[in-house]
């Protein structure tokens, strides 16, 4: 039993909603420590787990054939890993990374489905909580596509900073670079822009948002 209290807004909001549904599907969680640059679930692999985030920032990174990477969503404690993996029964279309340490409560992908079914409530927050989802994959798709470095770089530092509900993190330029998919030099050339104008102070590593 992970225990009776969690950070994590859906469960959260299951506990509101129906108490029997959330106690039931609580004492089947499983804590797990988030360490960063941990893979939860890699391209084209089934995931055996769902993770329902408590703390930390986990990066949902598309792939293409030659090993670039981007970032096209971001899941806190407001959602779920994995989820549409638990729906569907297909392959990942990304992997998940941990991009902020933290803490997530994990669950077998053949007892949430079993929930889903036998919960009404459980199952229209996670519905909700993938529509939520679809919609960030969507802005993603417009900002990479139409959006400039600094623009996309300032949309990822916002995004990561809710997420983790902290205006500091650390960051490297390369692990920037990878998440916004622009090339490190270009990316070193925003932050430095944004620098200038006093948005964001970086040292050492430790990003600030100003």
């Amino acid at each position: 039993m992970a225990g009776d209290r969690t950070n994590n807004r859906v469960l959260q909001e299951l506990a509101k909603t129906d108490s029997t549904a959330y106690r039931r599907l609580f004492d089947e969680l499983e804590p797990l420590p988030l360490q960063r640059g941990a893979i939860l679930g890699a391209v084209r692999e089934r995931s055996k787990w769902v993770y329902f985030i408590d703390s930390g920032v986990i990066s949902l990174v598309a792939e293409t054939g030659s090993g670039d990477s981007v970032e096209v969503a971001i899941v806190g404690r407001e959602g779920v890993a994995g989820l549409a993996d638990a729906l569907s029964d297909r392959p990942l279309p990304y992997r998940f990374a941990v991009q902020l340490p933290g803490l997530a409560y994990r669950v077998p992908r053949s007892i949430i489905t079993s929930h889903i079914y036998d919960c009404t409530p459980l199952h229209e927050l996670l519905m909700d909580y993938a529509q939520f989802l679809m919609h960030q994959l969507a802005q993603s798709a417009v900002c990479n596509r139409f959006h400039s470095s600094v623009q996309r770089l300032s949309r990822w530092l916002l995004l990561t900073a809710q997420r983790a509900e902290t205006n500091r993190f650390p960051l490297t330029h390369e692990f920037a670079a990878q998440m916004v998919g622009a090339p490190r030099s270009a990316v070193t050339q925003a932050a430095v822009q944004l620098r200038a104008q006093g948005i964001i102070d970086y040292r050492r590593g430790l990003l600030t948002i100003r």
